[in-house]
């Protein structure tokens, strides 16, 4: 049965979200359990989205062709042809309630400082940006994530833009296949923050008409 990508409907947002906090928690460092109002939050900023028709941003979808109505993976890709209009807000310190929501504020103030000024560096210049992709684990291994990068790098050498993330451990091996470089790795020390472990994240960029690997699927 084929998978196929399509744009996300508002009718969508709550498996979105549901494969989101499956995958991540509710943050990609260390993935803390979501805290009491995240999952409405995380759902209505996809909303307001969706709502706006942004130019920018583009939330998809993979489904099985065959069965439409289950969403097997999500992801979000925004475009910046310009640089990004916002790297005044990308420069501005996390705000104190936004810390406190549960007992990882250090670790989501991290998170904060970590994304915001690689987003913020990247941001001077044009390009894509791969801001989440996340498969339900029913499903892995089929492809899907796959489709969702291809779809990004396809409008990379379609614009001349390159494709630009951070990656997990867990993504890493996929994003090297398709040609993406690292730039830089941060290793975190989950101990420092209340949970277990060490999580890694590697900024990784793909110029326009880069090379693919051998075959991979996520």
């Amino acid at each position: 049965m084929p998978l196929v990508v399509r744009p996300v409907e508002h009718e969508d947002v709550a498996q979105c979200i549901e494969i989101r906090v499956a995958s991540l928690g509710s943050l990609v460092i260390g993935r803390p359990p979501p805290y009491r109002g995240y999952v409405q939050e995380a759902e209505a900023s996809v909303h307001r989205d969706l709502d706006k028709n942004s130019s920018h941003v583009r939330h998809l979808k993979v489904v099985d062709a065959e069965n439409e109505s289950e969403v097997i993976a999500y992801g979000k890709w925004e475009f910046y042809p310009r640089g990004r209009p916002d790297l005044d807000k990308l420069g501005q310190p996390m705000d104190d309630a936004d810390k406190q929501v549960d007992r990882y504020g250090m670790l989501r103030e991290a998170a904060h400082e970590y994304f915001c000024s690689r987003n913020g560096e990247m941001g001077k210049h044009p390009h894509l940006l791969l801001a989440l992709l996340v498969t339900d684990s029913r499903h892995r291994q089929r492809g899907a994530g796959s489709l969702l990068v291809q779809w990004g790098i396809e409008l990379s050498d379609a614009t001349g833009l390159p494709c630009y993330l951070q990656a997990s451990e867990q993504g890493r091996r996929l994003y090297e296949h398709y040609g993406f470089q690292e730039i830089d790795t941060v290793e975190y020390n989950l101990s420092d923050y209340g949970l277990e472990g060490v999580e890694k994240m590697t900024e990784m960029l793909r110029e326009p008409g880069a090379k693919s690997g051998t075959e991979a699927s996520i």
